[in-house]
């Protein structure tokens, strides 16, 4: 279990600290007594629950505002703050009833300490016991906060947002130095020109190029810098149908090829100019956006096609829009992987939509453009009971997905959903991603955490 993501929960004496650490584990492994300063020692446990991602160690810690320090108290504090230093995401715990000058004091540690400002903070306002306390948080906004969750340890009211938001801030693993800066799978039918692309991309002949479709059967690993950073290119084995037969090694290369899409953070979908959009390519293009991964087409051997003119692009990208609207919503590039023409603008393009995918909006953000936006629209005037969204909150990065709290789901169609997800793109610059936006309704989300305490 060594190497696991470590969530610090912190915050002064009595806030409930303990009590949040026990309803995530589901145990009395914490004592909880309304006494100041009951723990004295960072408190450890391993967290495997299917509500996470991935497996991590929950830390209780001290009170931080220890008053009359002696040689003892020094020393607890001393050690609660080089733990949180260690940490890969620290959860500020304060007393919704009781905001005192030690939590401000605190904020503006975890902002400006040289180690723990680059330490992800998720910060809990708890004993939020009702409806009418949800909307009694402006205090703790001016504070200068940007995630806030609203929780009742006691009553684990909220705990579903506060698990998403505790699976989206927390990292997967953490990078080593010689880790490359992003990894970009190559996908696409055989004899669509993957590896002549990875060939060009590395400037020698690395994998096998041959005019016989499925000639690479496996997924090639290979690193290259571009523009000071390393990049990995997956050149992946040709998907293509299964026969009749069901021929094991093709089976296989399928299930190495969808193994490469989950490892890599930027995808190529390549399609042959000559050939089209076709059928199987739509598949393909299926399950990279299943998985929500940030995609770019790419129209190899472009230089093949005949009488091109100066509108010949725009024709055909009108003609694959008809094949599949929301790939208007992508990345098109045109190239040619023998001719190195445009492949240059295609890695350009790659790091610049990994960039793009790697944001984490903070809660405040998409409250501020929503309290702003939502007043000037014309969906509120849309019907007698317009849809309304209560708060916004980023869940996830791939997919990139935004959660929605609303008063009804039913009151949002497709066509609603859509003018939201444009205004999102272009105000926070998301353009070219897969933007997903979950909706929940606050009713149902009372009911799931009414039955959690069942």
């Amino acid at each position: 279990m060594k190497g696991l993501p470590i969530v610090s929960i912190v915050g002064r004496q009595n806030v409930g600290k303990s009590t949040l650490f026990n309803a995530v584990l589901r145990a009395q492994s914490a004592i909880t007594e309304n006494t100041p300063g009951v723990t004295r020692d960072v408190l450890q446990k391993l967290v495997e629950k299917e509500e996470f991602k991935t497996p991590f160690y929950l830390c209780d810690t001290p009170g931080l505002d220890i008053e009359n320090l002696d040689e003892i108290n020094t020393e607890i504090l001393e050690i609660a703050f080089e733990h949180l230093r260690n940490s890969d995401l620290i959860i500020h715990v304060m007393d919704h009833k009781d905001l005192r000058p030690y939590d401000h004091k605190l904020v503006a540690l975890l902002k400006k300490d040289e180690i723990l400002s680059q330490i992800p903070v998720l910060s809990l306002v708890n004993k939020v016991d009702t409806d009418q306390d949800e909307y009694e948080l402006e205090p703790f906004y001016q504070m200068g906060i940007n995630e806030i969750v609203p929780i009742s340890a006691i009553g684990r009211r909220n705990f579903t947002l506060l698990y998403d938001k505790i699976n989206f801030l927390l990292p997967t693993y953490k990078k080593k130095p010689d880790d490359p800066y992003c990894r970009i799978a190559i996908i696409g039918k055989p004899n669509s020109g993957k590896s002549s692309l990875l060939n060009t991309f590395l400037g020698y002949k690395r994998a096998v190029v041959s005019e016989v479709p499925g000639t690479t059967r496996d997924s090639v690993h290979s690193q290259f810098m571009f523009n000071e950073k390393k990049l990995e290119i997956i050149d992946t084995a040709g998907i293509r149908r299964k026969s009749k037969g069901g021929e094991s090694l093709e089976f296989y290369s399928y299930k190495r090829t969808l193994f490469a899409l989950g490892e890599a953070d930027i995808v190529i979908l390549l399609i042959d100019a000559l050939k089209g959009f076709g059928e199987f390519d739509k598949k393909i293009f299926s399950e990279i956006q299943e998985m929500g991964k940030p995609m770019i087409l790419a129209v190899n051997k472009w230089d093949a096609v005949a009488d091109k003119e100066s509108n010949s692009w725009k024709n055909y990208q009108e003609r694959l829009f008809f094949r599949m609207s929301i790939l208007k919503e992508r990345p098109v590039l045109s190239l040619s992987a023998t001719e190195k023409l445009r492949t240059h603008k295609l890695l350009e393009t790659c790091v610049e939509l990994y960039e793009k995918s790697q944001k984490k909006l903070t809660t405040r953000a998409l409250n501020n453009w929503l309290s702003k936006w939502s007043g000037k629209n014309k969906v509120q005037k849309a019907s007698n009971r317009p849809p309304k969204v209560f708060y916004a909150t980023q869940i996830s990065q791939v997919p990139f997905k935004i959660l929605f709290f609303v008063n009804d789901s039913k009151l949002f169609p497709s066509n609603i959903l859509s003018f939201f997800r444009k205004n999102i793109v272009s105000e926070f610059g998301l353009e070219g991603l897969s933007v997903e936006l979950e909706l929940r309704n606050r009713s149902d989300s009372k009911d799931k955490e009414k039955e959690g305490k069942e």
